[in-house]
């Protein structure tokens, strides 16, 4: 309707509201004119009938009287009964009139009322008068003969009878008008009902027309822009295109330029940065300028251009693109010659368009073309004008084009400039060294003439001892001496001018090292651009840890499947190759994790994680891990433990531990025979340490190797540097181990210090605070990170991750990898592997496959998610990063159907998130990339879960009665439970049999749980034993984190709490639901029944976008949750303090006034909702945004988009803590 109009929606709103306006007045209209004809009905009923009527009694009431006047004054002859009789013959009249005046739109009841005037009169004049002049004359005979005949009475009835009928038609018209006035009442109800049905009908569909030519825009723009967002910066992936007119279309038009700008200038400041790198490294002014002129030419799609250089007044060509051979440009320009020398005389940029067809030719294999535009541009330094560039295009130069030429000229300029100095400092330094050689020659030659002359004046002394014995002599001596002088003279000139030209040459030099220094501060520039490119390089490298560990999982494994040559099919030789490449794939992954490691410590994106680390377990584990390996080298390995050292510290143990590993491995390295010593010692602070500290832990590494020379040890800390740099190098490796060692030591705020002598050995010491047992003595550094704040997305409908179809054939059916799902038959071990890797998938499936599992393949998590709803397998091998739906949220569905929830499933990820898989219920969690030994242990491990049909759980809890009422809620024959008292016991049972869960308090008599806890995740054997906590301590958000770090799940004991331990030791068992008991059962059923789970509980959902509020809202309302709304943190902050009876809290991060950490954080500061849960809800999806958000106060929180079955898990979950 408005597609094609020019109303802007305000207009459209206003001629919907008038049309409903006009609807409305015409029905009032319509409605008014009925009523006010029926009041006039109404009217005339009241007025006419009703008067009609009485006047028809009131003329009855006058001869009635008449007649008892007459009657008594006949019988009394007293005068004063002839009072009603002659009143009545006054006043019938007049009503009569009356009466008569009000009918005479009925000429029917007129002659009835006619007919009783008459019968009135006649008994006036033959009844009435005569008796009553009869008893005046005192005439009795003629009155009692009257009376005998009695005609009077008669007439009288015959009156009445006639009144009656009148009276009758009357009442008759009256019902007649009361029943047409009841009809048109009816039919004044139906029009209106009619009418009201009318409007609404036509204000609906107006509504809905412009709504819908509102809401079609809208959703255009909402669906360019989301395509456009997730085109992940591909911008020219979509644009808005509004048909109608308003301001919708204005948003449309403004967001498409808004898009073109970003694009342009993407494109402007790459193209800008491909000039530059194109520029980089060129030694000569003619190198710089053909790079320039052949990039510049390919990114404006030019087809033709030279460079000219100006050398001494002229512009010079020194470079071209696409020249041809003829020679037909000119090959140089005075200044101000042609459009070229104008150029540079101008220092103006001049654009030909369009360029006339005999002007120069484009030429290519198959012919020539003439040009469309020509653009001249003058290349600048410091407004002085160096060059001049021409090109050439078959099309139009645009003004993007040529801002991109504006924009380099100078960097063009820069360059050009930057090689004209260095080129002159060359020739100067080469001048001032000929000058150098030429003065010293000069001064040796100088010299030689100065003992010729001394030689000379000792020859002049004996010749004037001679002259006085001969006077000839004299003579001759006088003009040899005079001779002399005029040389020496001569001499001396000489000497003057070569140091007036040693002066000059001095003021060159100093002119060139000015130069020389501000071609340095050039450098310095360039050097910090190239420390801002190592910088961006670190982070690039710290992001790739998918992109560069994916390729090695075939690899390693292929490689390996091939050394093992199971089908004995290869030569011995090929074997070695197979070798030779597993070898060199794993050299290849060490070096990656040292390179990310030190890319991820530059980027800052490497932190550390404070936990209890006992020093006797870093004892065992470097014994471990070095032991053997001094046994094959036949070195001495000794560890020596200070004994007034505490038994545990506050830090980072992997950290702590991969430093430790870093030095031991070196030293061994570098250690033929001899011995290796680990020391751990307390000392006293070293010199120019933090003078708040008091003491340092000393972790010393002493070998008796090759030790390191003094010019050494300054730069072994530096990437890639070895003691021995040299290319015939005796010992291998990468030169990153110290680098990374010194980076993490000063993230646990410590430091490493260096002693060595060349051919001695050397001891690298460790020092630690030992005060940093307070997580406060220093930050846990990022260093250098640059944190990046992406914008809160509104989810709009969207936002909710919508159910896959589980039957759908597409996803049953379809495979990309011919593996056994059509084979799978009654009986059979089925393992479901969800890897989008083909490759790695293919080389699982024929692994699986030795191990006599029917293997089934998805690439995708949608198809995974079917697959397994659909087989039921007895095992599923999980990738986290799947296209459509991830691993946790397939995880997170698996574990909350009660046919799949008992599944053992294995991650193999190349995230580092172990803990959070295992919390969720995964039974074993590896990183990639693996190898075929790791997924042999995998296999083998699935293998015995599957074939062994009893659990084993380990209860420790020291309440008796609780506890055997645990083994009681628990106990069912598919599980075998061991219960314990104490920490000791415990200790003791872990370490005699192999337990698949374990569930503890944390208040127990001989050990608290804290410290159980740490002892049994620093033993290696223990350290994926799922751990629940089942505790009835009021833990502070403190002791709740440190907790998290070593349990799965914490449970306080309250009125639900057995019913989630039930279920929570149910998960991690992977007992099958159907196997159990039916009261347990129902347990299950009532946990995880989502249609009244939640009756009775408020949720607080703090959201800026209407969108989201609601679909929140609809997703949350049909289970029965009481939602209340809030725009931002302030708001939210104002509810809880006039109603602080909520249950929960959906926070959502990014948003106006008080954003969603500053809101956590200051519901947190109020005591009474220390404890309430709030979920973070945020479109960002890193581990360090989970981090900020629980720092912030956050419970839990979930990524946007939001997938309904995690949020309503995690709902459980906080609801019923």
């Amino acid at each position: 309707m408005f597609k094609n109009s020019k109303f802007s929606i305000r207009s459209k709103i206003a001629l919907g509201y008038l049309i409903i306006l006009f609807c409305l007045g015409a029905s009032i209209f319509v409605l008014n004119d009925q009523m006010s004809s029926m009041e006039k009905e109404i009217t005339f009923i009241t007025d006419h009938d009703m008067e009609v009527h009485n006047l028809a009694y009131l003329i009855e009431k006058h001869v009635l009287d008449m007649e008892t006047g007459q009657r008594g004054f006949m019988l009394t002859g007293d005068e004063k009964y002839l009072e009603p009789y002659n009143s009545g013959i006054t006043k019938w009249d007049d009503d009569y009139n009356s009466l008569h005046q009000l009918i005479t739109d009925n000429p029917s009841q007129q002659k009835k009322l006619e007919g009783i005037k008459l019968n009135i009169e006649q008994w006036i004049e033959t009844v009435g008068e005569p008796t009553i002049a009869y008893k005046k004359e005192n005439n009795m005979q003629d009155s009692l003969n009257f009376f005998k005949l009695d005609t009077g009475k008669l007439k009288v009835d015959r009156m009445r009878d006639q009144l009656d009928d009148f009276r009758t038609t009357e009442k008759s018209l009256t019902q007649i008008r009361v029943d047409d006035l009841n009809q048109r009442n009816a039919d004044l109800k139906f029009v209106l009902y009619v009418f009201l049905l009318t409007v609404t009908v036509i204000s609906i569909l107006v509504a809905f027309v412009i709504s819908r030519t509102i809401v079609n825009s809208i959703k255009q723009v909402s669906t360019a822009i989301s395509e456009i967002a997730s085109s992940e910066g591909n911008l020219t992936a979509r644009r808005i295109n509004i048909r109608t007119k308003d301001e919708i279309r204005d948003l449309g038009e403004a967001t498409n330029h808004l898009l073109q700008s970003n694009e342009n200038e993407i494109w402007l400041q790459t193209s800008i940065s491909e000039v530059a790198t194109a520029c980089q490294g060129l030694a000569s002014d003619s190198e710089i300028a053909q790079s320039f002129i052949s990039k510049i030419a390919l990114l404006l799609h030019a087809s033709h251009g030279i460079y000219y250089r100006r050398t001494e007044g002229k512009l010079k060509m020194i470079a071209s693109f696409a020249a041809y051979g003829d020679n037909t440009a000119a090959s140089s320009f005075r200044i101000g010659e042609g459009l070229v020398g104008q150029c540079a005389l101008d220092k103006r940029t001049f654009l030909l368009d369009p360029v006339p067809e005999d002007h120069v030719k484009i030429t290519t294999g198959l012919g020539q073309s003439s040009p469309r535009s020509i653009l001249i541009v003058p290349i600048e330094y410091e407004g002085h004008v160096v060059g001049v560039i021409e090109l050439a295009s078959l099309e139009s130069f645009i003004p993007l084009q040529q801002q991109l030429v504006e924009k380099t000229r100078s960097t063009l300029g820069i360059a050009m400039n930057s090689a004209m100095i260095q080129m002159e400092v060359q020739r100067l330094l080469e001048e001032s060294q000929a000058l150098s050689e030429e003065l010293q020659s000069q001064t040796e030659e100088l010299q030689q003439q100065t003992e010729e002359l001394q030689a000379q004046s000792e020859e002049l002394t004996a010749q004037q001892d001679e002259l006085k014995a001969s006077n000839d002599s004299l003579k001759f001596s006088e003009e040899q001496l005079q001779r002399q002088q005029e040389e020496l003279e001569q001499s001396n000139q000489e000497i003057a001018a070569r140091a007036e030209q040693m002066e000059y040459l001095m003021r060159k030099t100093e002119e060139t090292n000015e130069q020389i220094e501000n071609q340095n501060a050039i450098l310095a520039k360039h050097a910090t651009e190239l420390i801002s490119a190592s910088q961006y390089k670190s982070e690039f490298l710290a992001n790739m840890s998918h992109e560069l560990r994916t390729p090695l999982n075939s690899l390693l494994i292929l490689s390996q499947i091939l050394a093992d040559n199971k089908e004995g099919n290869l030569h011995p030789k090929q074997i070695d190759f197979a070798h030779t490449i597993h070898a060199s794939g794993s050299d290849l992954l060490r070096l990656i994790d040292e390179i990310l490691d030190l890319s991820k410590v530059e980027a800052g994106q490497m932190t550390v994680e404070l936990e209890t680390v006992f020093l006797e377990d870093v004892k065992e584990t470097m014994w471990r891990n070095f032991q053997p390996m001094a046994e094959q080298k036949g070195v001495e390995f000794q560890i020596h433990v200070e004994q007034s050292l505490p038994e545990a510290i506050h830090t980072d143990g992997h950290r702590l531990q991969q430093i430790l590993k870093n030095l031991l491995s070196n030293a061994f390295k570098f250690t033929d025979q001899g011995q290796v010593m680990l020391r751990i010692y307390r000392m006293d602070l070293p010199e120019g340490s933090d003078p708040t500290d008091h003491s340092f832990l000393a972790f010393s590494v002493s070998d008796t190797g090759i030790g390191i020379s003094k010019d050494k040890k300054d730069v072994i800390f530096e990437a890639f540097q070895q003691a021995d740099g040299t290319t015939s190098r005796k010992y291998g490796g990468t030169g990153l181990g110290l680098t990374i060692s010194r980076e993490l030591s000063a993230l646990l705020g410590g430091h490493i210090k260096i002693e060595s002598h060349e051919g001695q050995g050397s001891t690298f010491t460790l020092y630690l605070p030992e005060s940093q047992m307070s997580s406060q003595h220093f930050a846990l550094k990022e260093v250098g990170a640059a944190g990046t704040d992406s914008t809160d997305v509104p989810l709009s409908i969207e936002m909710l991750l919508p159910s896959i179809e589980l039957s759908n054939p597409d996803l049953l059916l379809i495979s990309e990898v011919e593996d056994d799902r059509n084979e799978v038959n009654a009986g059979d071990r089925v393992l479901l592997i969800i890897e989008d890797d083909i490759q790695f998938a293919k080389i699982m499936l024929d692994m699986a496959r030795s191990y006599n599992f029917k293997g089934i393949v998805a690439l995708q998590g949608d198809k995974g998610l079917a697959l397994a709803h659909a087989y039921k397998p007895d095992a599923i091998m999980l990738d986290i990063q799947l296209p459509v739906i991830d691993g946790w949220a397939i995880l997170e569905r698996l574990k909350q159907h009660p046919d799949t929830r008992h599944i053992p499933i294995h991650i193999l990820s190349v995230l580092d998130e172990s803990k959070q898989g295992l919390m969720m219920g995964a039974m074993a969690y590896l990183q990639k990339p693996v190898n075929k030994d790791t997924i042999d242990n995998a296999l083998s491990r699935i293998e015995s879960f599957i074939n062994r049909d009893l659990k084993r759980l380990l209860i420790v809890e020291d309440d008796v009665v609780l506890r055997n009422s645990m083994v009681e809620l628990i106990g069912h024959d598919d599980v075998v439970i061991t219960a314990v008292s104490t920490g000791k016991e415990a200790l003791h049972e872990l370490q005699l049999e192999q337990f698949d869960c374990m569930v503890m308090d944390l208040g127990l008599s001989d050990i608290s749980g804290f410290d159980l806890l740490d002892r049994i995740r620093h033993t290696e054997q223990l350290q994926k034993l799922p751990i629940i906590i089942y505790t009835g301590k009021e833990l502070d958000m403190k002791e709740e984190m440190q907790l998290k770090k070593y349990a799965e799940s914490i449970i306080i004991k309250n009125v639900k709490s057995q019913e989630r331990l039930f279920d929570e030791t149910a998960l991690f068992l992977h007992r099958v639901e159907a196997n159990l008991p039916e009261d347990r059962r129902k347990i299950l059923k009532k946990l995880y029944n989502n249609e009244t789970a939640f009756d009775g509980k408020r949720i607080l959902l703090v959201e800026d976008d209407m969108r989201n509020i609601f679909a929140l809202s609809n997703v949350l309302a049909t289970y029965n949750l009481d939602v209340t709304f809030a725009e931002n943190g302030r708001e939210a902050l104002e509810l809880l303090e006039k109603d602080p009876n909520f249950d929960l809290i959906l926070m959502d991060i990014m948003m106006p006034e008080m954003d969603g950490y500053q809101a956590m954080k200051a519901i947190r500061a109020m005591p009474q909702f220390e404890k309430l849960p709030i979920i973070a809800l945020t479109a960002k999806a890193m581990k360090e945004d989970r981090k900020r958000c629980i720092d912030a106060g956050a419970s839990d929180y979930i990524s946007k988009p939001i997938d309904t079955v995690k949020l309503l898990s995690l709902l459980k979950v906080w609801l019923y803590t």
